[in-house]
């Protein structure tokens, strides 16, 4: 990508002599001289030192040299970024997802992925769950993470991961030593809870249903995490999935415990594409390794039957 000149230049002072850069570069020793000729004329300066024993570049060469050096190495850098993109196809990855994955999970795969695939971008879209569906369907996201008690047949599933919804609480919290807990316990504690978009709102109305239950939560919100700040040190109650607490339950002396309802274990992560999309090789190299991760996660104690 660069100049000829620039090109026959660097092999002479790097050869030493006219003749040993013809023979390099397959080419006439006329061919050489000609270039280094315009080069120098142009710049109004001799390059080189002729002596005896061959051609030793002048400070002025030296400068050119460097300059030159510098260039090649940067051509060469930009040519294989684009036959690398060439090979690649897209490298933007657009995925879009529940706010439950983007607290960490997401983040955390999308630098990590990063580090292997330096040439990687990311466009990430966080939305309810019927607006991360329609992200897929209309082509404006590739991938798709979201939470869902059943299937979408529009949609593509590639992975279907069980994702209960846990209690979590401080970890001196009377409930946080049960291996389980029913609806009833929630009834006496100060509840915190997703609103009614949500799946885990969903499940958590049917299992009150089924068990003759009203209960009133005392905080509510669209936003998974929002209250998980006040959990430590208080009696509150938050109804999560166990991959929102993802790398924050010790550090912040938390305890996750499970349902013994079944209602509360009816929910799953869906990885989703659109049927019959093909997608672009970084964008299914980064689901293999989201899925790797998902399917690796360590989750919190199974209630028991």
């Amino acid at each position: 990508m660069i100049s000829l000149g620039l090109r026959y230049f660097l092999e002479v002072a790097r050869c030493g002599s006219i003749a040993g850069a013809a023979t390099a570069q397959h080419v006439a020793a006329s061919a050489v001289s000609r270039q280094i000729a315009k080069l120098e004329d142009g710049l109004g300066i001799a390059l080189f030192e002729r002596q005896a024993r061959g051609m030793e570049l002048s400070e002025a060469g030296r400068q050119l040299a460097a300059y030159a050096n510098a260039a090649a190495l940067e051509a060469e850098r930009v040519t294989t970024e684009i036959r690398q993109r060439s090979h690649l196809g897209d490298v933007t990855i657009r995925l879009a997802c529940t706010e439950g994955f983007a607290h960490r999970f997401l983040p955390m795969c999308m630098a990590e992925f990063k580090r292997v695939r330096p040439e990687a971008r990311f466009h990430l879209h966080v939305e309810r769950p019927e607006e991360v569906s329609r992200q897929i369907l209309e082509g404006l996201s590739q991938l798709a993470l979201r939470y869902t008690t059943a299937q979408d047949d529009r949609l593509k599933t590639e992975l279907l991961v069980r994702a209960p919804v846990y209690a979590v609480m401080c970890r001196n919290h009377p409930l946080a030593s049960r291996r389980s807990l029913g609806m009833r316990d929630l009834t006496k504690v100060p509840l915190s809870l997703g609103d009614q978009g949500t799946t885990v709102r969903q499940l958590f109305d049917a299992a009150c249903a089924n068990a003759g239950l009203h209960i009133e939560p005392a905080y509510v919100s669209n936003h998974s995490a929002a209250f998980l700040p006040m959990l430590p040190g208080s009696d509150i109650v938050a109804l999560s999935g166990y991959l929102t607490m993802l790398g924050q339950r010790d550090g912040e002396g938390l305890a996750a415990v499970p349902f013994s309802n079944p209602e509360m274990r009816q929910r799953s992560i869906q990885v989703l594409t659109l049927q019959g999309r093909t997608l672009p090789a970084l964008a299914r190299e980064f689901l293999e390794f989201m899925a790797q991760r998902l399917t690796a996660t360590p989750k919190a104690p199974e209630a028991e039957a």
